[in-house]
């Protein structure tokens, strides 16, 4: 008996709504904090408990007394769950509104532990994938393969639609279709690619020679045997005044490298480059598709469905219930 009499006093359902409230509180103080100092904060902030110790500050205060509140509230939940149970197994009768409330109690335990699960377990990268790819743990390596903007009448950006490929570490080769609200999804929602953001970009140039007009194509970092020697592709960069320009370095098979630039407008002044007193005519931009996008990998979605079908089963008993009450 004295055991049970602790399970219930630990399972007081006012002390229960007490601690309920002092967690409101809690995350009310948080949000205040959290407006008031957002210098503390990365730009897309996203749930990593890790972060409040890292290192633990006077500010975080409202987080620490939310975590022991916490535990406090999922011992309480613990407790009446016990007490439920042992209530319903001396009473064998137990009616629909018993098992229901139950299996509410069950579905809030196991949420509040799937979110301290996902709070310190849970990773959040956010990085730019291109068609060259990026390499992301257990997805492999992902590239873009198009983008698609589509737009509104009045030609105001609409949603962009973009196929993603990847070629996993087991060889398995699939693609995903992802859009803004439409990540792609993987192992039952635990990995999830999102999209900020997309657009074409500038991947290479198109030069012809004056002597021959024979074109070359330079991509990024890939460089071409030319005349006596390389040339590389650095990247695209724009003046103060938004001018854009393609940064090269030629380097000879004999000599010091020498940096080149050319503006990014063909027929316009210095939209050309000089090699081995060779003139290179600028033709065009290539462009490549190119996003934004928040790899999120959160292991506690299997713990969040099993509590939402708790809920759901917990939901139809009561309504059975009501249903039952109703016509008695």
């Amino acid at each position: 008996m004295k055991m049970y009499d602790l399970i219930r006093i630990l399972g007081d359902r006012h002390a229960g709504f007490i601690l309920g409230m002092v967690v409101v509180l809690n995350l009310i103080a948080g949000s205040l904090v959290m407006n008031s100092h957002p210098e503390l904060y990365p730009k897309f902030f996203h749930f990593d408990l890790n972060y409040f110790f890292q290192p633990a500050r006077l500010e975080h205060s409202w987080l620490y007394a939310l975590l022991v509140t916490f535990t406090l509230f999922g011992i309480n939940l613990l407790a009446c769950i016990a007490d439920s149970i042992i209530r319903m197994v001396t009473n064998k009768a137990a009616r629909l509104k018993e098992v229901s409330a139950l299996l509410f109690h069950v579905a809030l335990v196991i949420t509040m532990a799937a979110h301290l699960y996902e709070g310190f377990y849970a990773s959040t990268q956010r990085l730019p994938i291109t068609t060259q790819g990026v390499t992301l743990p257990e997805l492999g390596k992902v590239r873009v393969e198009s983008l698609k903007n589509i737009h509104y009448p009045d030609y105001s950006l609409k949603d962009t639609e973009v196929t993603l490929s990847f070629s996993k570490p087991d060889g398995q080769k699939l693609t995903r279709d992802i859009a803004f609200n439409e990540p792609a999804i993987f192992d039952i929602g635990r990995r999830q690619v999102v999209m900020l953001g997309g657009q074409m970009m500038p991947s290479g140039v198109a030069i012809s020679r004056s002597t021959d007009k024979r074109e070359f194509l330079l991509e990024e970092n890939k460089p071409l045997p030319l005349g006596n020697g390389s040339l590389h592709l650095q990247g695209f960069f724009e003046t103060e005044e938004g001018l854009p320009y393609a940064q090269f370095l030629w380097q000879p098979d004999n000599g010091n490298p020498q940096q080149r630039f050319m503006v990014l407008d063909a027929g316009a002044p210095h939209s050309q480059i000089n090699i081995d007193g060779v003139a290179y005519q600028l033709n065009k931009v290539t462009e490549a598709p190119f996003i934004i996008a928040i790899v999120r990998y959160n292991p506690a979605i299997p713990l969040m469905l099993v509590s939402l079908i708790l809920a759901a089963v917990a939901t139809v008993l009561l309504i059975r219930w009501l249903a039952t009450r109703g016509t008695a």
